[in-house]
């Protein structure tokens, strides 16, 4: 990186309608998002609007700069921290520009708040479905950056299925638009003597050779794991008129969707919206004596309409022991499980919902693994989800310098081979004499695994990377994905190449 003088960086701040700070305590307040990483960074800008991000992107390309897009900073992986110009778009950004309640679609900036957005929407009978933990605070700029799932995405898809159109700069500050193209329209785009039109014939020269879209296809995650943040997103541009047998248009937001901000920088979005979910729903949750029960009766439950599919370790469940605000939300619990899976049916007529929560109970009785199936309805739903929710940041409360530490926590696999992944991962976790947090959309394929490390120690930090390998070899072994959703950042990006194939 260039070495700034801090007068080029004053000169800057006079340009911007918004704002650039390089005091020590801004600096260090972006130093750190949701993970175990710090950098301090070169500055903070916030941008009051996109010529202000424009200006930065052409400034951060003469110094060789890099620049981090961010919006709240609860990534998980180091994403949103960096050494060169953080820009913050939460506090400017921040729009709901249109609601179209015909064509359930809605254009918004990067640092809208995903429930804010959802309170908008709901006089319309519309929500944006994908549905993180962090829903209270985490942003649509950011989701589309990690392409972000949730607990919903078994029943209504992940944040990649919903962008319709992105608006973003290119590393020359030009403006694009990227959206649904029929191959006509694409070939127009390959012929622009722009940055824009060299994207175009460089993606159109590569993913036109049949070797290159078999190498792909051989070494990218299993097609039917539809939570895969492994890379860039290649392979989801295939799906289409333009390099595939599909009839469905090609679109750069596919790709865009996960990229994690190192692509352009996405000033609009639109999204496809959802109808609310059903009002009627009930949660089934069935409690275990181990972990590989949970994980089997996850293929016996996945045979039935779920909306939602979660699962919760004793080591989350006795955080919330400790915890006054959660300890209320107990009180479902049956003795002292390994682990809890919740299971959501739901329609739109009380009978129905009634008539699914049966059948799924009684399946769920008939496998024989569970000991105990409690269920619940109405705000009874609200407070296990409030549990499940409240599950992750609690593990930051451990007792103690051995911390649940982000480093795998984030792999999936095909639904099929989620039981027989998770008994290597047990064995495996022995092996290395660790215990781990199961933390899981378990109808997803998708496990929040970490282990109980004490960073502070040089042999549990030798572990924390030696366990990463070796989950990575694993994951490989089952084509899945090193991650399903919290994306590659700082933590798996070296992985990529032995995930994806280095030709890739």
């Amino acid at each position: 990186m260039h070495k700034m003088n801090p007068e080029e960086l004053a000169k800057l701040s006079q340009q911007l309608e918004g704002s650039l700070h390089t005091d020590d305590l801004t600096r260090t307040i972006y130093a750190t998002d949701a993970s175990v990483y710090r950098k301090i960074p070169l500055a903070v800008a916030y941008p009051k609007n996109a010529l202000d991000i424009q200006k930065i992107i052409r400034f951060a390309s003469k110094y060789h700069v890099p620049i981090i897009p961010r919006t709240a900073g609860t990534s998980l992986a180091g994403q949103v921290v960096g050494e060169g110009i953080i820009v913050d778009v939460s506090k400017h950004l921040n729009r709901i520009i249109e609601i179209d309640a015909v064509n359930k679609t809605v254009v918004v900036e990067p640092g809208v708040v995903r429930d804010e957005l959802n309170y908008h929407l709901k006089e319309f009978g519309l929500f944006f479905a994908p549905n993180t933990s962090t829903t209270n605070r985490c942003m649509v700029g950011g989701m589309v950056g990690n392409n972000s799932s949730g607990t919903t995405s078994i029943r209504y898809g992940v944040t990649r299925d919903k962008i319709l159109e992105l608006d973003c700069l290119l590393a020359d500050g030009s403006e694009v638009s990227f959206k649904n193209l029929n191959p006509i329209e694409f070939q127009q785009k390959t012929k622009l003597k722009t940055l824009e039109g060299k994207l175009y014939q460089s993606i159109f020269n590569e993913l036109s050779s049949d070797a290159v879209q078999n190498q792909i296809k051989t070494y990218f995650p299993k097609p039917e794991i539809h939570r895969r943040n492994t890379g860039y997103a290649v392979d989801a541009l295939l799906e289409n008129a333009v390099f595939g047998d599909s009839e469905k248009p090609f679109n750069f937001s596919k790709l865009m969707a996960g990229s994690e901000g190192t692509l352009a920088f996405t000033t609009k979005i639109k999204l496809q919206l959802d109808d609310l979910p059903p009002a009627n729903n009930i949660m089934v949750v069935s409690h275990f004596d181990s972990i590989e029960k949970s994980m089997n009766a996850v293929l016996v439950a996945m045979k039935h309409r779920l909306y939602s599919c979660e699962m919760l370790d004793k080591v989350i469940l006795d955080c919330t022991k400790n915890n006054p605000v959660q300890l209320k939300n107990r009180f479902f619990i049956s003795g002292d499980p390994k682990a809890i899976m919740m299971f959501e049916v739901a329609s739109h007529t009380p009978e129905d919902a009634e008539i699914q929560a049966e059948n799924l109970l009684s399946v769920l009785k008939q496998s024989g693994f569970s000991y105990a199936d409690v269920t619940l309805k109405g705000n009874e739903i609200n407070q296990a989800i409030e549990l499940r929710k409240a599950g992750l940041g609690l593990l930051g409360n451990m007792i103690g310098d051995r911390k649940a530490v982000a480093c795998i926590e984030d792999t999936a696999v095909s639904l099929k081979d989620l039981p027989s992944y998770i008994k290597e991962f047990s064995e495996l976790m022995d092996r290395f004499g660790q215990e781990a947090v199961y933390y899981a959309h378990a109808g997803a394929g998708e496990l929040h695994l970490r282990p109980i490390l004490d960073l502070k120690k040089s042999g549990d930090v030798r572990l924390f990377r030696e366990i990463t390998q070796a989950v990575a070899d694993l994951v490989q072994k089952y084509k899945g994905s090193m991650s399903g959703e919290h994306g590659d950042g700082i933590v798996r990006s070296e992985f990529i190449p032995q995930m994806v194939g280095k030709a890739n």
